[in-house]
């Protein structure tokens, strides 16, 4: 499976727009989202400086992908796992190719 399509097994279409499936290391001493592929839960991997601590990680994955899409924070979301490595993240207003045009461009 090559990069555009292992994206396209982690990016679904949503009725607010897609989410994608994410496994978060928190704790890492650099950040990047993506950081790889997860190909047996068809996953992005994202790694984050900050400490699964009060949400923390979370509010960083949110501001990384928005920084990444170069949309506004609020139109990013965790939908599932809040409390979890593994998370859903709902991105408003994008579509399934735009958002893997995005993703593919960073893993090459």
């Amino acid at each position: 499976m090559d990069g555009p399509n292992q994206i396209k097994a982690a990016v679904y279409s949503h009725p607010e727009g897609i989410a994608i499936r994410f496994e978060v290391v928190p704790g890492s001493k650099s950040a990047a989202v993506p950081s790889g592929f997860n190909p047996w839960r068809k996953s992005l991997e994202a790694k984050l400086t900050e400490k699964p601590t009060k949400g923390k990680a979370n509010q960083q994955l949110i501001k990384e992908l928005a920084s990444l899409f170069n949309i506004t924070s609020n139109r990013v979301e965790v939908m599932s796992g809040h409390k979890s490595s593994r998370k859903v993240v709902l991105v408003r207003g994008l579509n399934v190719e735009e958002a893997v045009e995005v993703l593919a461009g960073l893993q090459k």
